[in-house]
């Protein structure tokens, strides 16, 4: 079978007008999207402009994301909420207080394992950086191309990069938590077949588990790649942000491939569902 793989131009221009709905607020792909680049400079200003306070809100940004442990149907935000009604200073990072956060939040994953990833969190950055997270964030920034495989975060018992590059992806725009609802995206259109020449060496394999770690790093490269072809006009932060949402909209567990405005383009959509289908 001859296939024309679709550009990826073409693909996010439709996509980026989808109308969604989210933490109960409605607007367009983009408009989240956009946001989301808002939120990016905001956090990048807590760290270049070093305080308790700022130190707090990083902090806290990290811990919502790394807490993580679902693939569906937890956001984190309770726990975050609760974070920030207990958590004002340095002082208030006590294991006391974090077992009272997840308690209160009805943490899912278990209090115990909640207050333990809590705990090395705070230690390494209060221990090994000094609570100085421009050491940190510029190590991220350098390392960025390869994943940043020698982060600390990810020596941290239940963090792996999915959660570790959530957490990022809030404060630097080449990170993206290739998730199920990503890679289901990437991998009904067709886009994951961008990827046959970025198997170089052996850390790497060519799939769609985000759950095995030569596959997440093979997508990492995937979606630098998309993004490299769009120009950069839309960074890998971008793209996690533009098919999580369509995904959850639009091609979920069961895709709405009537209402899709990528059908057309789409090699699930033009080919009535026998390939590509995750």
């Amino acid at each position: 079978m001859n296939l024309v793989l679709p550009d990826i131009n073409d693909v996010l221009e439709k996509m980026v007008e989808v109308n969604i709905s989210f933490d109960g607020q409605q607007g367009t792909v983009r408009g989240w999207m956009q946001r989301h680049r808002q939120t990016i400079k905001i956090n990048q200003k807590l760290f270049n402009n070093r305080s308790e306070e700022n130190d707090i809100k990083i902090l806290l940004s990290i811990l919502r994301d790394l807490l993580i442990r679902a693939t569906s149907g937890e956001r984190g935000t309770r726990v975050y909420e609760e974070l920030q009604k207990t958590v004002k200073s340095q002082k208030d990072l006590t294991e006391k207080n974090y077992k009272k956060v997840l308690s209160k939040a009805q943490y899912r994953w278990g209090i115990p394992t909640g207050t333990q990833v809590i705990s090395d969190v705070v230690n390494l950055f209060g221990n090994k950086y000094k609570w100085n997270y421009n050491e940190y964030f510029d190590e991220a920034d350098k390392y960025h191309e390869a994943n940043f495989p020698q982060d600390e975060l990810l020596k941290i018992k239940h963090v792996g990069y999915k959660t570790r590059d959530l957490a990022l992806s809030s404060f630097n725009r080449n990170y993206s938590a290739n998730d199920l609802h990503v890679v289901r995206v990437m991998t009904r259109i067709g886009l994951l077949n961008y990827g046959f020449d970025l198997i170089s060496d052996h850390t790497v394999e060519m799939g769609n588990n985000p759950g095995n770690t030569k596959n997440y790093l093979f997508l990492h490269r995937l979606v630098h790649k998309l993004s490299k072809l769009t120009d950069c006009k839309y960074f890998p932060a971008d793209l996690d942000r533009i098919f999580w949402s369509f995904g959850k909209s639009t091609c979920d567990n069961k895709p709405k491939c009537g209402l899709c405005p990528v059908k057309k383009l789409c090699l699930t959509g033009k080919n009535k569902g026998q390939i590509f289908h995750l």
